[in-house]
């Protein structure tokens, strides 16, 4: 992003609610939602840039049964929205079946052209050089409870009776499988691996012997609507954003700083 581009974007923040105007001018997202973004992004999550020079736009989307889930990462990302979620018919071209879908977006965020970067690459195999979504190579440093349990909230679900948690992670080559399940198992000390699925796409796996470990570390980010996918009840999970503590919410981390304040400084 060009000082043109980050001067018109701090301009835009004027006539914001106090609440948005203090998030959206800063550098970084606190660090609670920076973790619960890359779960997003290893899942469902999906950003776009309209032009090189602009900022990203984060959209989230679930079906209505899981609207409640969706309701809750709302709220987590209300400051950086401008708008409510809205539900929307959507036509499977495969089955001609109209499903309803929930969803939010978030307006053009500089601070998630960082995401953008890390998370798509251009494809050498596609026509054009579209961009296509890769786990990123510093994944073992970016991987927390809070990553993991929104990326099986969005993409996981727990196989019975053998209690064996299934991370569907289709869409990514086996390489960048196997590098997000070596993560898990270093960062977290919980056995992941990656196992083909069909056609050669790979998911993760994680064994009943390793479910223990996994509720003790992710039970408390877990939303209640989503209980099940760790075979838990609701009033063991997060039902409300109000249940998180504030200062997780409120922490940006040393090295954040205000756009303002950065524009000061450019020519320095």
């Amino acid at each position: 992003m060009n000082k043109t581009t980050l001067l018109r974007y701090v301009n835009s923040l004027a006539k914001l609610p106090v609440h948005k105007f203090d998030y959206r001018i800063k550098s970084k997202l606190p660090i609670y939602l920076n973790d619960v973004l890359l779960g997003l992004l290893l899942s469902d999550g999906y950003l776009e840039k309209s032009s090189p020079t602009s900022g990203a736009r984060l959209t989230v989307s679930f079906g209505s049964k899981h609207s409640a889930y969706l309701n809750f990462l709302y709220k987590l990302f209300e400051p950086y929205t401008n708008s409510e979620p809205t539900k929307i018919s959507v036509l499977n071209k495969k089955t001609k079946v109209l499903s309803e879908v929930v969803r939010f977006k978030t307006v053009m965020l500089p601070q998630l052209v960082w995401y953008h970067n890390l998370f798509y690459s251009k494809s050498s195999s596609l026509a054009n050089g579209k961009l296509v979504k890769i786990i990123p190579s510093n994944i073992m440093e970016l991987i927390s409870p809070v990553v993991l349990a929104h990326l099986i909230m969005g993409d996981g679900n727990l196989k019975m009776p053998d209690k064996i948690i299934r991370i569907y992670t289709n869409s990514f080559t086996k390489s960048d499988v196997e590098l997000l399940a070596k993560a898990i198992n270093k960062k977290l000390g919980i056995a992941a691996k990656a196992t083909l699925d069909r056609n050669d796409q790979y998911m993760i796996t994680i064994s009943k012997s390793q479910l223990s470990l996994v509720i003790a570390q992710l039970k408390t980010h877990m939303h209640s609507s989503m209980s099940y996918k760790l075979g838990l009840q609701p009033e063991e999970c997060v039902s409300d954003v109000q249940e998180l503590k504030f200062s997780e919410l409120n922490d940006f981390g040393p090295d954040c700083i205000k756009y303002d304040e950065m524009l000061k400084n450019w020519d320095q």
